[in-house]
């Protein structure tokens, strides 16, 4: 699962540990942040989500989607929430 934000100010290379800090904030218990990269003015943010939170899977994806784009302080604008696994 991922998140595309773009910072306000600065770049994203300057960005990438606010960045994720952010999400770790707006994550809480429902998952941990498992890598950040910076491409261009973007920044994506791979996370994880919790196994142990109890939820029907179409509930977490809803919520997370509603949660992240609504939390994400105003130092961030987000681009993008993609929360199906990508299988490579």
């Amino acid at each position: 699962m991922r998140v595309v934000l773009e910072p306000v100010s600065g770049t994203a290379k300057e960005s990438l540990e606010r960045a994720k800090l952010e999400i770790e904030r707006v994550l809480a218990f429902r998952g941990s942040v498992v890598g950040v990269k910076a491409k261009g003015t973007r920044i994506t943010v791979e996370f994880k989500r919790n196994p142990k939170w109890d939820l029907p899977q179409a509930e977490k994806e809803s919520y997370l989607r509603e949660w992240i784009t609504a939390k994400v302080r105003t130092i961030f604008k987000v681009h993008d929430v993609a929360l199906r696994d990508n299988k490579r």
